[in-house]
């Protein structure tokens, strides 16, 4: 009984020691704004590799499609998308990226860490494009408008869903029925009524509960 105390009170000193240095980031984590486009990097490095970019010439062409990029690792990246590698796995949960940086983004919803921080509210995120579409909340700015009725969007996700409405794509199909739907939100919530709603969430609870034990293990084992 006091063993289990003991490491108890050993891993919640550990949560709170993991928690403090992740918040400790958004303090001592600085961001590189490139001032031709107003994307964001982590470090002086990454924002001049970005600012070649914007004067260099698309030298690397993609032999699959034709679509012409302006560095070696741009490249790379994209071939990827032709051939489904995905050489990158994260360690939580095992979910493979085509891209490192893709990687680097997604283990941070894991950890917690939020090292992009907007200077307007102090609201903290895992990326820079994750910050750069929630500055648009303060501005108000839409860049990405529909060419069919004029309505605009901060995000260019919310145009693509929204074109739907003129085109009639649904893309997402149920596999249950085959009713087709425009988002993959009205899919997820259409599923629900093919099961039994109480089950599914009671086996969610314990999907979470699950992954909280083995992360809390993983730490006192460190």
């Amino acid at each position: 009984g006091k063993c289990f105390i003991y490491r108890s009170q050993v891993l919640c000193q550990c949560l709170r020691v993991t928690q403090l240095r992740i918040h400790q980031r958004t303090h001592t984590f600085r961001t590189y704004q490139c001032d031709l486009c107003s994307k964001t990097y982590g470090s002086l490095t990454g924002l001049q590799s970005h600012r070649a970019t914007h004067t260099a010439e698309s030298r690397f062409l993609c032999s699959q499609c034709g679509k012409r990029f302006k560095t070696r690792d741009g490249l790379e990246g994209h071939l990827r998308t032709h051939t489904g590698e995905r050489p990158f796995r994260c360690p939580y949960c095992s979910k493979d990226f085509t891209a490192l940086a893709g990687l680097n983004v997604h283990v941070r919803r894991h950890t917690g860490e939020r090292p992009y921080v907007c200077t307007v509210c102090g609201k903290g995120w895992p990326s820079g494009g994750d910050l750069q579409k929630h500055m648009r909340t303060h501005t108000g700015e839409r860049p990405y408008v529909c060419q069919d009725c004029g309505k605009a969007f901060s995000i260019s996700c919310h145009l693509t869903e929204h074109r739907r409405i003129h085109t009639g794509e649904k893309p997402f199909s149920c596999p249950e029925c085959g009713k087709c739907l425009r988002r993959k939100f009205d899919l997820k919530k259409h599923m629900l009524s093919h099961s039994n709603i109480l089950a599914l969430l009671e086996k969610l609870v314990e999907v979470k509960e699950t992954m909280k034990m083995a992360q809390q293990m993983k730490l006192i084992q460190e």
